[in-house]
């Protein structure tokens, strides 16, 4: 499952949001683990679909989640978190160009700044 760019919904979505390559592949381990490891494919279902709300949010609301200061840090630039169950969807804001960018989608017990700042390099 890619997701790549999500089509606009309606006239309201301020902001299109691109997937980067990595955080799809995020959300496709999150998946399959859910579905094959845990035999929880409900549970799979369930977070692609709080996944793609959150996505719609974000587009709609691009400034409504804070900014993750270590994550910041480690690779400066302003990365901002939107909490998705036990996963944080990590995103850049371009305002001049009205553009999300999801860098990663990550549980919230791995080193998210470690995981970030390796893909910007």
């Amino acid at each position: 499952m890619h997701l790549g760019q999500l089509p606009r919904l309606g006239a309201s979505m301020a902001y299109n949001v691109q997937v980067s390559n990595p955080a799809s592949r995020d959300l496709d381990e999150a998946i399959s683990y859910l579905t094959r490891e845990l035999c929880a494919p409900g549970a799979a279902k369930s977070l692609l679909d709080a996944y793609e709300d959150k996505l719609r949010l974000i587009s709609d609301n691009p400034l409504l989640f804070g900014v993750d200061i270590d994550v910041s840090e480690a690779v400066g630039k302003q990365v901002r978190k939107c909490q998705v169950k036990h996963y944080g969807i990590y995103y850049l804001v371009d305002e001049k160009e009205s553009l999300i960018q999801v860098v990663a989608f990550t549980h919230y017990l791995r080193d998210t700044p470690t995981i970030i700042r390796v893909r910007q390099h």
